[in-house]
C-alpha cells in the first residue's frame, strides 16, 4: 500500500508540473550590426540594433513605440504584435530624430512597421541607450531608448533598472522615447 501510495503522490506532482503554464524563455542577444547598415545608419543619423530571438513564447506580446509622460505614464505611438511561437529570428529596430519628428521602425520575419511623432520642440541634444548584455524576456523589456532634450542636458537610464513608465522622470525640457517588448494584455 506504502508504493501505491508514493506511486500516486509522485504521478500527482508529475501531473501537476505538466499542467501548469510554462514560462516564456525568449531570449534575446545583441548582435552586430552588417557592414552596410552601419553607414547606412550614419548618413541618415539613425540609430540601428539588431537582436537574436531565440526561444519559445507562450503567449503573445507587443513591440510597441512609446513616448514617457511627465506623469509616469506612457503613450503607445504604434504596437507590432509577436506572436506566441518558438523563435529563431533576427529582430531590428531603429530610431532616428529631425528637427521636427522622431522616426521608428522594425523588422521581424518579413513583418515590418515604420511610425512618426511629432517632436514638441526643435531638440538641441539627443541620446539613445540600448542592452548592454543578453536577457531572458520579462513583461517589460526596453530596446532602445531615446533622449531628446531642448536644454542641451540629458540624463541616462540604466534599461536594467525599468520595469515600466513609473520608472522613468521626464523633466520639462525633454521627450524621452522607447521602443520595448510587453506581455499582450
Amino acid at each position: 500500500m506504502k508504493t501505491y501510495s508514493v506511486f500516486l503522490l509522485t504521478a500527482t506532482f508529475l501531473l501537476s508540473g505538466c499542467t501548469s503554464p510554462t514560462s516564456d524563455t525568449l531570449t534575446v542577444s545583441s548582435i552586430k550590426l552588417k557592414a552596410g547598415e552601419k553607414v547606412f545608419a550614419e548618413i541618415n543619423d539613425q540609430d540601428i540594433a539588431a537582436y537574436h530571438l531565440k526561444g519559445k513564447l507562450n503567449k503573445n506580446y507587443l513591440l510597441k513605440g512609446v513616448e514617457y509622460l511627465p506623469n509616469h505614464k506612457e503613450r503607445t505611438l504604434f504596437s507590432m504584435e509577436i506572436e506566441s511561437k518558438k523563435y529563431d529570428s533576427t529582430l531590428r529596430v531603429l530610431q532616428s530624430s529631425s528637427a521636427k519628428y522622431i522616426h521608428f521602425g522594425a523588422n521581424l520575419e518579413g513583418g515590418s512597421i515604420r511610425a512618426h511623432e511629432a517632436l514638441k520642440q526643435k531638440p538641441v541634444a539627443f541620446s539613445t541607450t540600448g542592452p548592454s548584455s543578453n536577457f531572458t524576456l520579462s513583461n517589460y523589456d526596453v530596446l532602445l531608448l531615446r533622449h531628446v532634450s531642448t536644454s542641451g542636458k540629458i540624463e541616462t537610464h540604466s534599461l536594467e533598472d525599468i520595469y515600466g513608465p513609473e520608472d522613468i522622470d521626464v523633466k520639462k525640457d525633454e521627450q524621452i522615447f522607447a521602443l520595448v517588448l510587453t506581455a499582450s494584455e
